[in-house]
């Protein structure tokens, strides 16, 4: 894709946008609860549209392309349906508890609601993992922008990953939602441009479905199985709801619950529409560029023809737009993450009469470190064979163990300490023998519904089943009705 100088304008400005921004915010940080929770004054419609860029990386440009070229319509019911889903029940069980919990970190309330023992290891292994996930998904965008530009991906890795801790370094989770609105505005206006031009080129909706080939309108396919789709639909249901700690920053950073539930609403809404904007130019490829030997390339492809003859310095948007797309994710990620550090492991175990000024800049801190190893973490993945797909395999593995005990947590009364630690040690096991021994016998990769499902299974199984068997003690027992009653 040949870059002109109006694209090359339009991407520099974008990114000194960003980084104004960020500068900007830093006014509305006075104390460490403004860095990570914004005061606990962030709007809801802002928390919103933050949580839904926080949602989708890069990848929905490219992994998602594949799907959509060669299934059609079924990658929304696939990939948005889940997410919409996950968000209303999220509307209802969880949106308002985050906000009545009233903390600055996603595990902060774990002590209160088990031990200490159970905030730590929640803590270290959240993080210890993590960043490797965001190393994952800042790699996944410079490969993304090296095809694009011809930029060498190491410079791209470490370019991106300067913009995006210098612009949330000093303003935290203020520059994380302003930039997030920033850039759902740069992206809306992309995609839609794209849409307008993609649906004129084959004739509109209707001719475009007309078109392509028999079985492409159908909502389901055989290339996801129900059992994938299952067990997808579980861990979205996890990760949107807070799993994912930078999520649970957009819901607690809301200072009313019932805001918290709009916001959740909100965000559900945009999950189950904005999809097809990015979907649309994928269906279009094959009457657009025609046949296509990767399909992963199906957006990309659609952008580059139609953008190059439509106006110049689209393409700089499109690459604004793609940046906007993980950019927003790993800095919300990195905000959430130095919070844990900063309060969970630093203020609480190391220093634990720090005065607020100083865990400010413990936070910020934080944030450079953390910031250099995503750095690292994506440019190890370049000279490591498989890396990649270990990386993603590993963050699931975590992802599921740490996020049942943390959001049934405070929806389960009855599980103690005991379930929520055993829940996260059996349901990693599980991962680990299902995973490589089920290779190991059949010679055969294995699959992700199979090791996954029954992680999920044992970790869920293992933390209520605690609740039944186990008895709280008198102290345990008080301590998480005030919990409770702080949660109706």
């Amino acid at each position: 894709m040949l870059l002109t100088f109006g694209d090359y304008s339009v991407i520099i400005v974008y990114t000194i946008l960003m980084i104004f921004l960020g500068i900007y915010a830093k006014s509305k940080v006075k104390n460490m609860e403004d860095y990570f929770a914004g005061g606990k004054k962030v709007p809801w419609w802002m928390a919103a549209i933050s949580h839904h860029m926080s949602g989708y990386s890069a990848f929905a440009f490219v992994g998602h392309a594949t799907i959509a070229y060669l299934y059609g319509f079924s990658v929304w019911t696939f990939f948005a349906l889940p997410i919409f889903i996950a968000m209303i029940i999220g509307a209802n069980v969880w949106a308002q508890r985050w906000v009545k919990l009233k903390v600055i970190t996603p595990i902060e309330y774990l002590e209160k609601r088990f031990n200490l023992a159970t905030r730590q290891l929640f803590a270290w292994s959240g993080i210890g993992i993590k960043f490797i996930d965001e190393g994952v998904k800042l790699y996944s965008l410079s490969v993304i922008v090296t095809v694009i530009t011809g930029f060498p991906l190491e410079l791209v890795i470490v370019a991106c990953g300067i913009v995006t801790v210098f612009y949330i370094l000093f303003g935290g989770l203020w520059a994380t939602m302003l930039t997030d609105f920033a850039q759902f505005i740069v992206q809306f206006s992309m995609s839609f441009i794209l849409v307008y031009l993609a649906l004129q080129y084959v004739g509109g909706w209707s001719s475009m479905w007309a078109h392509l080939p028999a079985g492409q309108t159908s909502f389901f396919s055989k290339a996801i199985s129900p059992w994938f789709l299952i067990v997808y639909s579980v861990v979205i249901l996890l990760s949107y709801n807070g799993g994912t700690w930078g999520l649970a920053q957009r819901f607690y950073s809301i200072g009313k619950p019932k805001d918290a539930r709009k916001a959740a609403y909100f965000s559900a809404s945009l999950y189950l529409i904005y999809p097809l904007a990015i979907y649309i130019p994928m269906w279009s490829a094959r009457l657009v560029v025609g046949n296509i030997a990767h399909p992963e390339q199906a957006y990309v492809l659609v952008a580059e023809k139609l953008f190059s003859s439509f106006s110049p310095g689209l393409i700089g948007l499109f690459v604004s737009a793609i940046f906007a797309a993980t950019m927003s994710m790993i800095s919300a990620d990195l905000n959430a993450l130095a919070s844990v550090f900063t309060k969970d492991i630093f203020q609480r175990t190391i220093r634990p009469n720090a005065a607020d000024k100083t865990l400010l800049k413990v936070g910020m801190i934080s944030t450079i470190i953390l910031g250099v190893l995503t750095i690292g973490s994506a440019i190890i993945t370049i000279n490591l064979n498989g890396a990649f797909n270990a990386m993603v395999e590993w963050y699931a593995a975590i992802l599921g163990p740490v996020s049942i005990p943390l959001l049934f947590g405070m929806v389960y009364k009855r599980a103690t300490w005991r379930g929520a630690i055993a829940s996260w040690v059996l349901g990693f096991i599980t991962f680990i023998v299902v995973k490589y021994g089920y290779a190991a016998i059949t010679n055969s990769e294995t699959p992700f519904a199979l090791y996954t499902g029954l992680e999920l299974l044992v970790s869920f199984g293992v933390f209520f089943l605690d609740g039944l068997i186990s008895k709280q003690t008198y102290q345990e027992k008080e301590k998480i009705d005030e919990l409770f009653a702080q949660l109706k």
